[in-house]
């Protein structure tokens, strides 16, 4: 299964394109070694240029270190690798490697007979509830109270994700592509989660409880409704994200039966325009 991350999908980069980030996907023309490669580049006084690749470039069968040397651009470049394994040489490590952790999305029997017992018994808990699952369009009106509660959770739990920004625009520069999973009890809505579509890949964004009312279970049941659900519309991977905060959390993703993978950790290098070679200035132009 080719790689494909939330930071190098086009879904993002023509979100970052609407917010006013340059931002563009290079692609391999060699057909026995494809790759593509999200830049990002931004304007930062006296720093100048800085251009940052996070979890790329993606593909298989190619040089990563010669491709990260192809693109290199006048000014700071910060690569995110996306394996221990490709580390960029001439680069100094800012940032030690994290690990996330991806779901393969399969039919419904593998999906369950993959989960770890206790998110099995969980599950089966919440199915004999009287929960009831929802999934609609993410809508910045129609779910107000999902954005309230998600900066009341940041606040409390003193975290922070994407600006909520960010997710008006996904939806609004990519149609249909931002899910959301509300569980209810009767016409109370308990707890939701909102996911981001990038085709083969579908990425966790945030996950709610309502204030007050019982929620037990209730984003067991809704993750597993949306891997039933992003299976059967044909996705491959659903990517939980980064495995950190409590304990409970990460059991909590990798008990689904997801695959945990470390990624390469924070590189980073400075190279003015008179240090680069022609090849990367032919790559870059």
């Amino acid at each position: 299964m080719q790689p494909c991350p939330l930071v190098q999908s086009d879904a993002f980069a023509r979100t970052l394109q609407a917010l006013g980030t340059h931002a563009r996907v290079i692609r391999g023309e060699d057909p026995n070694h494809p790759y593509s490669c999200l830049v990002q580049t931004r304007q930062i006084p006296i720093l100048g240029s800085v251009h940052l690749i996070s979890r790329g470039p993606v593909g298989f069968g190619f040089d990563v270190p010669r491709i990260v040397r192809s693109l290199d651009l006048p000014g700071v470049l910060v690569v995110n690798t996306p394996s221990p394994h490709l580390r960029p040489p001439g680069f100094a490590q800012v940032a030690r490697p994290k690990k996330v952790a991806l779901l393969p999305l399969n039919e419904p029997h593998l999906m369950r007979s993959a989960l770890h017992q206790k998110w099995r018994n969980a599950l089966r808990r919440a199915e004999r509830g009287a929960l009831k699952v929802e999934v609609t369009d993410y809508s910045a009106t129609g779910h107000k109270w999902v954005i309230e509660r998600e900066l009341a959770q940041q606040k409390q739990g003193r975290y922070r994700n994407w600006p909520m920004g960010f997710l008006d625009t996904f939806a609004q520069i990519n149609p249909g592509q931002v899910k959301v999973f509300e569980a209810y009890r009767g016409k109370q809505p308990v707890a939701a989660m909102v996911f981001l579509c990038h085709a083969p890949w579908v990425t966790y964004h945030i996950a709610v409880r309502a204030e007050d009312g019982d929620t037990v279970g209730a984003h067991t049941l809704l993750l597993w409704r949306a891997m039933l659900a992003f299976a059967d519309g044909g996705y491959r991977c659903l990517d939980l994200g980064y495995l950190g905060g409590s304990a409970g959390l990460v059991r909590f993703k990798t008990r689904t039966g997801a695959v945990v993978q470390d990624l390469g950790g924070t590189w980073l290098r400075f190279r003015s325009a008179s240090k680069i070679s022609p090849l990367a200035r032919k790559s870059a132009a």
